[in-house]
């Protein structure tokens, strides 16, 4: 594990890109064009129910 540390430490920048590549991999699938939903063709965020019970 210390050797790995080791490793992103002495050279950070492809572990930085594979990471900033995969927060827009998941940004892309959340807000893509890719759900459409209702006949209309305008996509709307889902409401967020946390559970309160109203």
């Amino acid at each position: 594990m210390q050797e790995l540390l080791d490793l992103v430490r002495a050279n950070p920048w492809p572990f930085a890109a594979g990471l900033i590549v995969v927060v827009v991999a998941i940004l892309a699938e959340n807000f893509g064009n890719g759900d459409k939903r209702g006949a209309g063709g305008d996509f709307d965020l889902p409401d967020i129910d946390w559970g309160g019970g109203d």
